[in-house]
């Protein structure tokens, strides 16, 4: 599995992770408000119309509350989509960062062969003076004898 899938993975998971636990706690918020209004209200037919003030402040809770559960769930689409954006970014910095990574390597590739011919070169130019300094070396010293020869003459 290559890193960049991993790393998308990761990143919706974690996204996942957090908007579940968020939407259980909303969950969790909304079931308590709406019990605690079940009891109210039972509490205010019980009490009858003194009450109906106390009922009208509940239904305006109410109504809040769900305008909250509707901003919060407009911050969660906002979150997703902010994710979704960053896992582009990032698909898109890997990509470019892996197309650098094969120029490099291809650079690379050239340069080690550009100095291996040219240790080549360079190895078989010494080893050609070396041959010519030996032949040198045994012409004089064969000039040399030829020369020693002739004096004892």
């Amino acid at each position: 599995m290559d890193p960049l899938n991993l790393t998308i993975q990761v990143i919706q998971a974690v996204a996942v992770l957090v908007l579940g636990f968020g939407l259980i706690l909303l969950a969790r918020a909304i079931r308590r408000v709406r019990q605690s209004l079940n009891k109210l209200d039972d509490a205010l037919t019980s009490i009858g119309r003194d009450a109906r003030p106390v009922l009208d402040r509940a239904r305006a809770v109410g109504e809040n509350l769900n305008f909250i559960a509707m901003s919060v769930r407009k911050e969660v689409d906002r979150a997703s989509d902010t994710i979704a954006n960053a896992n582009e970014r990032l698909e898109e910095a890997l990509e470019a960062a892996e197309e650098r990574v094969q120029e490099l390597g291809a650079l690379i590739d050239v340069v080690q062969g550009e100095v291996e011919d040219t240790i080549l070169s360079a190895t078989s130019t010494l080893r050609g003076i070396r041959t010519g300094a030996k032949l040198l070396r045994r012409r004089r010293n064969d000039v040399s004898d030829s020369d020693v020869d002739d004096l004892e003459e």
